[in-house]
């Protein structure tokens, strides 16, 4: 639209010039000299004149085309800008702020009320519908995975704990990429197990496990834990235990996550799970 304007407003200034023209022609052939002289004198400082104002005209439209341009490149790096600082401002690790993209949207919430001395805790957080939280909502802190909202109302949302034995995630072993199955098993609230990692993988004490990014509930690369110790079972496979970096005795500021392709990836993958 903004380059088509500028067109229009050449090809009239060009129009115009050579009316200009054509008219200084005819005038020229029906008068005198002195006549010819001062006709031919009056149309070319019309004509300075206007072609002037249209080469004020385009640099006007090119200018306010350039500074529109400019101001939507401002926009966005304001909005970038806006983002970091929402990140910092929460004191988020650098996992968490890697792990960011456009498909996910971060919302801040508190833990009001949180349980771990259960085999299946929950936490009751203050942000509800009214919020944009919706069930099966992942949350998470810096430290790691927090849990799964399973049901909400207006002002407040249930969320299932990790900390829960019936609740499995898929976590990798950061660095060679191996997943396995992450899981709490009820004991001690700072470990979890990471099982099912084949024989031949090469991992080390202290090596960092992190989400995996195959369920569309949490991002990847969210630091979870480090590798505690490990054991062979079945001499096919090792469980590897893990400490834990979420204090979930210490729970305090969450973040929901909004994957808007939540739906559409479950979808995909209950027709996966279908084929036979």
């Amino acid at each position: 639209m903004k380059r088509r304007t500028s067109t229009i407003t050449a090809l009239v200034s060009l129009v115009v010039f050579i009316l200009l023209e054509a008219i200084s022609l005819v005038l020229v052939s029906h008068n005198g000299t002195i006549q010819k002289y001062r006709l031919m004198t009056g149309v070319r400082s019309i004509q300075s004149y206007i072609w002037k104002r249209g080469e004020n005209l385009r640099y006007f439209i090119s200018l306010k085309e350039t500074n529109e341009e400019l101001i939507e490149e401002n926009i966005r790096l304001v909005k970038e800008l806006e983002k970091y600082k929402f990140f910092s401002s929460k004191h988020l690790s650098d996992s968490l702020i890697e792990a960011f993209n456009p498909e996910f949207r971060y919302i801040p919430a508190t833990a009001v009320k949180n349980s771990t001395n259960r085999q299946h805790n929950y936490i009751i957080i203050n942000k509800g519908f009214d919020d944009g939280i919706k069930p099966d909502m992942g949350v998470v802190t810096p430290s790691g995975v927090v849990g799964y909202v399973q049901s909400v109302s207006k002002k407040h949302s249930l969320v299932v704990s990790f900390l829960n034995t019936d609740y499995t995630i898929t976590a990798i072993i950061k660095g060679n990429g191996t997943f396995g199955t992450f899981q709490w098993k009820g004991a001690k609230t700072d470990e979890a197990t990471l099982s099912e990692i084949p024989i031949h993988t090469s991992f080390s004490v202290g090596d960092t496990i992190t989400t995996s990014g195959y369920s569309a509930v949490y991002p990847k690369d969210i630091d979870l834990g480090t590798v505690k110790s490990s054991e062979l079972v079945g001499g096919t496979s090792y469980t590897l235990t893990v400490s834990l970096f979420e204090n979930y005795s210490n729970l305090h500021h969450v973040y929901v996550v909004d994957n808007p392709n939540n739906i559409e990836f479950k979808n995909l993958i209950n027709k996966g799970d279908s084929l036979r």
